[in-house]
């Protein structure tokens, strides 16, 4: 499974971000996800997870307006897709919401 997600943001501030939210956004999704294994080469993010009794393993590469994220899904899991490419969307594009959003809900 292949998903592009613009950052709208510089490629470094990108990487930076990703690189401080990763583990908080495995954590997210909390007792579905076991065993997480990650390790960043410049602006590239190879990692393996367990969920829900699947070994899903992936890389995540930060380009100049965008992430690219592949994703290997086991042949069961192919049956959730589009739920997982959902999810995972919607929870990488948060990391990216300007600053300014966070500020406002805080006032």
């Amino acid at each position: 499974m292949k998903v592009c997600i613009p950052h709208r943001t510089t490629k470094d501030k990108a990487l930076e971000q990703l690189k401080a939210h990763s583990s908080k956004l495995m954590a997210r999704f909390g007792s579905e996800v076991s065993g997480l294994q990650q390790e960043w080469h410049e602006n590239q993010m190879t990692f393996s997870f367990t969920a829900r009794g699947f070994s899903i393993t992936g890389m995540l590469m930060v380009a100049d307006e965008q992430v690219d994220l592949e994703i290997n899904l086991p042949m069961l899991a192919r049956l959730m897709e589009g739920q997982i490419r959902d999810r995972v969307t919607e929870s990488i594009q948060e990391i990216f919401k300007p600053e300014i959003e966070g500020k406002e809900q805080n006032t």
